[in-house]
């Protein structure tokens, strides 16, 4: 528990706890690196000492460090140095083309040419770049390029050659090649079939030291103080993470899964180890078994229990049959770990919901919180599902603006409007974690509170607009919501007597900023543990 005297004081502010009753205060006493008072000024003052420092709020909002509940922290730092395909101008495969050919030109032969962010359906040629547009500018450089949701791969020759691959490689379950006329490879990978071109274009250790880094650094100035990583950090790069916040150069708190995607993946050995969720500490900690069943919602590659609005032939992708899927889940379950699954099209989350509760059926546990990572297409008969299996869901807003117009067109209006349903599920007592998925889309937890309150697409359209939330839920999906996925509400979350010092300073009044103006409200000061890490 924190001192008696306050080592640090904030006054003046519109301080939004998101205790239970949602109660702002004034002011608020940090010791020791917690919470030690919260209230008026006058009883947060009462809490100093001589050498207490002191943050005149001036009428700005203090929130709980934002929480990410999906996140991918070594996906956001590689943008440091991949070619940003939505930076402007970057709308067009010509444009894309021309960023390779300018890299190959500086880079020596055989060094990897990393591109992430395009969008098929936003590009003037409204097709995936391939193997050939790459090989004409860098025949002697490997490319890979992904497509912003990260299920779909673009590379060239070169890739494929440092791959194993042939160019008459056959498809595999949960994974398919775009091909040419004579059903040569064209360069371009969905789902599983992905997994040759990722793992010879695996990063170095200094590159990943460099981009957890710069995700570090980034997650701080956006006023995330803790986030679920739902994939990167795994084998080396969890040691690197490990190293890195031992020696303090990476400050937010991660709660980090294990993913799999196939029965014979390497990480599903941990099963057999005895770690489990929950090991680590308040600063990095083991999280989820993740499971990957299904596709993007944005690729589109989600599956879906009736065809697409857009293509009467798809369905999407799935992973497994369902056997397998009970089996992987059941033995996760009865190994002691939290079990989650990515599934967004409603196929995969009723398949998700059956591996899950077949597992509890067969080996009951208490106090579960097995999650849903996504939980995408949801309408109302697996809303109730989700309810009464206590799932937690993993949802992000944020994908409306960027994606929203694109699931109108592809899985039609009437699903579109039951895709992430908050407001709902919420309303039904379900505890909804909000998250970005970065780097899917922008990782700014602003841009998500802002976003769970519009569901507004970049068109103009709203996908559901009775499943809107308001101020307030947004604000606690983005923190206790989060803190409760991980199984630390009690430290984290919200802001209260004895729990841990991370708070967000906003340079305004969030009550008073027009919603649609929340993404750029800066960030002036980031704390975690009572420390400032991030002042703007």
């Amino acid at each position: 528990m924190p001192g008696d005297r306050a080592e640090l004081i904030f006054t003046n502010g519109i301080v939004h706890t998101v205790d239970a009753n949602n109660s702002i205060a004034e002011a608020v006493a940090v010791s020791d690196g917690r919470i030690l008072a919260v209230g008026s000024n006058a009883e947060v003052s009462a809490t100093a000492g001589p050498a207490t420092e002191r943050v005149d709020l001036r009428g700005r909002s203090l929130t709980p460090g934002f929480i990410d509940a999906h996140h991918h922290f070594t996906g956001l730092g590689s943008g440091s140095e991949a070619i940003d395909c939505k930076a402007a101008g970057m709308d067009s495969i010509r444009a894309i083309v021309e960023e390779v050919r300018k890299r190959a030109a500086a880079l020596p032969a055989g060094t990897w040419i990393r591109g992430r962010g395009y969008d098929h359906s936003r590009l003037v040629e409204q097709r995936h770049p391939n193997r050939h547009d790459f090989d004409a500018v860098a025949p002697e450089h490997p490319v890979i390029f992904t497509r912003t949701c990260g299920h779909i791969l673009a590379f060239n020759t070169k890739a494929i050659e440092l791959a194993g691959l042939s160019l008459t490689a056959p498809d595999i379950d949960g994974g398919r090649y775009d091909r040419d006329g004579d059903g040569r490879l064209l360069g371009v990978s969905y789902e599983r079939a992905n997994a040759p071109i990722q793992i010879a274009a695996a990063a170095s250790r200094a590159e990943l030291r460099q981009w957890l880094k710069a995700a570090n650094d980034s997650d701080l100035a956006s006023g995330l103080t803790s986030i679920h990583d739902a994939g990167g950090l795994t084998g080396v790069s969890l040691d690197i993470a490990k190293e890195l916040v031992d020696a303090d150069e990476i400050q937010v708190r991660i709660y980090s899964f294990v993913t799999v995607n196939a029965p014979d993946h390497p990480h599903v050995g941990i099963l057999s180890t005895g770690v489990r969720t929950g090991l680590g500490d308040e600063r990095l900690r083991m999280g989820a078994f993740k499971v990957v069943t299904d596709g993007s919602s944005s690729g589109p590659t989600a599956a879906t229990r009736e065809p697409y609005a857009s293509n009467s032939d798809d369905r999407g992708i799935a992973y497994w049959k369902q056997d397998d899927l009970d089996s992987l889940i059941g033995r996760a379950h009865r190994a002691g770990w939290q079990c989650t699954v990515h599934a967004v099209g409603d196929r995969a989350i009723e398949q998700t919901l059956d591996a899950m509760a077949r597992a509890q059926a067969e080996y009951p546990r208490q106090g579960l919180r097995h999650r849903i990572e996504h939980c995408g297409i949801t309408p109302p008969d697996l809303q109730r599902r989700v309810r009464a299996q206590g799932i937690v869901p993993a949802m992000q807003p944020a994908f409306f603006w960027e994606f929203g117009d694109g699931y109108i067109r592809n899985y039609g209006r009437e699903r579109a409007d039951v895709m992430f349903p908050a407001k709902s599920l919420l309303e039904a007592g379900v505890i909804v974690a909000g998250s970005s998925d970065s780097p899917v889309t922008d990782y700014r937890p602003l841009f998500g509170i802002e976003q769970a309150q519009t569901r507004a697409t970049s068109g103009g359209d709203v996908c559901g607009p009775n499943e809107r939330v308001d101020l307030a839920m947004a604000l606690r999906m983005h923190t206790i919501n989060g803190a409760y996925a991980s199984f630390e509400e009690r430290i984290k979350g919200s802001i209260e007597r004895g729990k841990l010092a991370d708070v967000v300073v906003l340079s305004g009044d969030i009550r008073k900023v027009p919603v649609r103006e929340l993404r750029d409200l800066p960030i002036a000061m980031t704390v975690v543990g009572g420390r400032v890490v991030y002042e703007g």
